[in-house]
């Protein structure tokens, strides 16, 4: 019998599929931001594990720190593992621009997964999906 001849059974097939199919999920493991651990320092506002928040959300320090300064429109540094910000806020609030930040610049639009990477073309910068492949663009501060 030649190649040409073969006849499937679209049934068979169709078994044959869903056993190289991977294994489902049954479970789905949730993204949770840590919550700033925060020291109050006189007027200073120290976020100390501000490098574990960094870590979690797999971004650059210094962006995040940006847009917290921007957000709370507040002066501040990076001191090691910690962020220092000079300014009386409420740990809430900080708490708040975080979760505003990861809406914004972590969080897939499309699918609402957090496996994102932020990329620059040219002067625009995109949210990259590394779970569904999405490519969405953001608005960046200045």
């Amino acid at each position: 019998m030649s190649k040409s001849s073969i006849i499937y059974n679209y049934n068979a097939l169709l078994d044959r599929a869903f056993r190289q199919l991977p294994e489902k999920r049954t479970y789905r493991e949730r993204f949770e931001v840590p919550k700033a651990e925060v020291l109050v320092i006189g007027r200073k506002i120290v976020i100390q594990n501000f490098m574990e928040i960094c870590n979690v959300l797999n971004r650059d320090p210094k962006h995040l720190l940006k847009y917290l300064l921007r957000e709370l429109g507040a002066p501040g540094y990076l001191d090691g593992r910690m962020a220092v910000i000079h300014g009386e806020h409420r740990k809430r609030t900080i708490d708040a621009v975080i979760e505003r930040y990861v809406k914004n610049y972590v969080l897939c639009p499309v699918c609402g997964e957090p496996d994102t990477v932020l990329i620059k073309e040219k002067r625009m910068f995109y949210l990259q999906c590394q779970a569904c492949g999405a490519k969405s663009s953001v608005r960046m501060f200045k």
